[in-house]
């Protein structure tokens, strides 16, 4: 009776001590980092929104040709010219503005982990700007890529983005992984 007694005394710690609750998934940062870190975002009254006109312009094919050590005298030949007439001279900004295409990150790489894993911005420091502007019309996408739209009030200066991802039972941070540098 009493090796019994001890036999379901054992059962039960053995059952018990096997009943802890275990994290599911994973969550692995190996150096990230974006490639590149920076990214260069304008501000609204800097943008160059000239629109195209009518007239002879510059053929970019024919620079990137010559610089690539072809002859002037093979292009003609190829009836590529060094001008052209039509549509053209817009601003280097025109199309963006345009399309209200926003400005866009890489993806962070070296990290994987169990899906769904979240991004959010952890922390902005700036010497010169205003990190709070900048962090209200801030996105951050599950892949990490960082988006400011075209459209903004962010001041000048210098912004060090520091991210934390998260998903189920794990969290890390990246500190100060990315450069916003507003123009």
């Amino acid at each position: 009776m009493k090796n019994k007694f001890i036999f379901v005394i054992f059962l039960i710690l053995g059952l018990n001590a096997g009943c802890h609750e275990v994290t599911v998934g994973y969550l692995w940062l190996e150096d990230p980092g974006y490639n590149p870190d920076t990214l260069l975002v304008k501000q609204e009254s800097s943008l160059n929104i000239s629109a195209p006109s009518w007239g002879i312009w510059p053929n970019p094919t024919w620079d990137n040709m010559i610089e690539s050590g072809y002859t002037p005298e093979q292009l003609e030949e190829w009836g590529i010219q060094p001008t052209f007439e039509g549509m053209g001279g817009e601003g280097e900004d025109y199309y963006r503005n345009k399309w209200d295409q926003p400005y866009v990150s890489t993806a962070i790489e070296g990290i994987e982990g169990t899906d769904q894993i979240y991004v959010s911005v952890k922390q902005i420091t700036t010497d010169t700007g205003d990190a709070q502007k900048l962090k209200d019309c801030l996105m951050v996408w599950g892949d990490g890529r960082i988006q400011v739209p075209l459209h903004h009030n962010v001041p000048a200066g210098h912004y060090l983005i520091s991210l934390n991802f998260k998903n189920e039972g794990y969290s890390k941070d990246v500190n100060d992984c990315f450069t916003i540098i507003v123009k």
